[in-house]
């Protein structure tokens, strides 16, 4: 069904393009003063610009594709109604450039007017391109049902949202219904990717951030390395990616990517959002997330769903309306951002995860790094469905974006890294170790702590826990080792059922996948 969606897209556009209602490619300083024309769009102290969406997070319940499930009638009526709805109103259309530019690959927003800020937004975290034929196509727009949302909480809202793959030449059209929210754009360009990247065999698209670093050893030498930090959103992907670890002489630290990038076969890497970064600013303060914090306050910013008081102060803590308050920051506004999106080399790759059971850190095999990807366990956060954050989930390599059969995807992923023996593994605890008065949080501090040791390559000794079936450090300087042994936390009886418990839901929940490599399926095996 993938040539009418994109007949859909094409009529849209063209019909409004020759109704003269098509404002094609306005710049940034147009699109400021179109967002600023929506009621719900306001200007902050700082001169940057706050809206309020709806719904305040992704749609994913909403939200099915072409390849995973059969499209019918739902969706040639959702054709009609998207043609419908923007038949006399005035349309935005903005064309922008997915990853460096040698690829040729470009995206294309579609929105009425009244949405107008999504595009502002969209040329912040994108680079501006023109195209004809653009590989992937986003379209958003809204009927009777939009404002009578705004009562309803997320799973009793009226919203449709379809994407449709070309299989043949990786190109993507994604309907939106009932959402202005920004995620559903850049989203949809991080879906479109998802799926074309992985259809010649050659690299796995993958939910992750990436930093470079140049640090002086234990040994007085300088290191740089590359890691990847995969993680649900929410769980502290972008926190452990941003922060500055370099602090003398030689010493640097770089910004590759925040959200998401492609892994190939030669061990390199490729980012997919050339000019800005997508931050979570709840609680967003100077002492834990300093690059971001202040790149947030900057003029060029975007903000959407952040409290702003009345006289234009933005109070990141305030979250009566949401905790899922986001900033879209350009690169250029973040001091410590690379020029370069893509690496030439991957060394480390950390999956960030959430467990009372879980040490801070331990270090995996290929083998157990494929299968965690596979178990995907993290936090439900309030950027995917609020009435259910904090809540422990699993969501296959951490990434609700996926088309196609998992088991395919995960195997690639297993081939890519034992092509690459040079990298290293990781799992990354970001939440807490422990209950009740025996609770120990795992703080952003020792989270860096942890990090900083391991890529200085402070990290020798890694000892076998026999009762978390896990490597972990033997020491980390700075860093509470109780972190490393969750087991000493509870009484025996109890830690060993709950380990019981949780070997038998990997075990489990592993075997949803029959096509996995048996490398892959045994890892969590009695």
């Amino acid at each position: 069904m993938f040539e009418e969606f994109i007949q859909a897209a094409k009529t849209i556009f063209e019909k409004a393009q020759y109704d003269g209602r098509l404002i094609r490619n306005p710049d940034a300083a147009r699109l400021r003063c179109l967002a600023l024309e929506e009621p719900e769009v306001r200007e902050t102290k700082y001169g940057s610009l706050a809206v309020d969406s709806e719904p305040t997070s992704r749609a994913a319940m909403f939200t099915k594709n072409n390849i995973d499930t059969k499209f019918g009638k739902p969706e040639y009526d959702l054709l009609e109604a998207a043609k419908a709805a923007l038949d006399k109103v005035e349309i935005v259309s903005i064309d922008v450039q997915v990853g460096d530019g040698t690829e040729g690959v470009t995206a294309r927003l579609i929105i009425p007017r009244r949405f107008a800020h999504v595009a502002f937004a969209g040329l912040k975290l994108f680079k501006p391109s023109t195209t004809e034929e653009p590989t992937y196509q986003v379209i958003m727009f809204m009927d009777e049902a939009f404002e009578s949302n705004k009562t309803k909480k997320l799973p009793n809202k009226d919203v449709t949202i379809r994407l449709a793959h070309d299989r043949r030449t990786g190109r993507m059209v994604k309907i939106v219904r009932n959402s202005n929210y920004f995620g559903e754009w850049k989203k949809g360009v991080f879906a479109g990717e998802n799926f074309r990247v992985k259809q010649g065999g050659n690299a796995v698209f993958l939910h992750v951030g990436c930093r470079r670093d140049t640090l002086e050893t234990p040994h007085g030498d300088y290191h740089t390395t590359c890691s990847l930090f995969a993680a649900l959103s929410a769980n502290g992907k972008t926190s452990t990616t941003c922060k500055v670890l370099a602090r003398k002489g030689r010493e640097r630290s770089w910004l590759i990517q925040d959200d998401g990038g492609s892994l190939y076969r030669d061990g390199s890497f490729r980012g997919f959002e050339p000019g800005g970064i997508f931050v979570k600013t709840d609680g967003l303060n100077p002492g834990d997330q300093l690059e971001a914090y202040y790149a947030a306050l900057k003029r060029e910013t975007f903000l959407e769903n952040v409290w702003i008081e009345p006289d234009g102060a933005i109070d990141f803590f305030n979250m009566e309306r949401t905790s899922n308050g986001r900033a879209v920051i350009e690169r250029r506004d973040f001091m410590h951002a690379s020029s370069n999106i893509n690496a030439d080399r991957v060394d480390n790759l950390f999956l960030i995860t959430r467990g009372n059971i879980i040490p801070a850190i331990a270090k995996l095999t290929h083998e157990q790094a494929a299968a965690f990807m596979v178990l995907g366990q993290s936090m439900e956060s309030s950027a995917g469905d609020p009435t259910q954050a904090g809540k422990i989930k699993n969501c296959f390599f951490y990434d609700p974006f996926l088309a196609g059969d998992r088991a395919e995807h995960a195997n690639l992923f297993y081939d890519i890294l034992k092509a690459n023996p040079h990298i290293q593994c990781y799992l990354l605890n970001t939440g807490f170790v422990g209950e009740g008065e025996s609770m120990r949080d795992i703080r952003l501090g020792d989270t860096m702590g942890i990090l900083d040791s391991v890529l200085r390559g402070g990290l020798d000794e890694w000892v076998f826990s026999p009762r978390t079936k896990l490597h972990v450090p033997a020491a980390v300087r700075l860093v509470d080792s109780i972190l490393f042994h969750p087991e000493k936390l509870f009484p025996h009886d109890v830690f060993e059922e709950r380990q019981s418990a949780l070997e038998k839901h990997r075990a489990e929940y592993i075997d949803q996948f029959p096509g996995l490599y048996p490398e892959i399926r045994e890892v969590f095996q009695p």
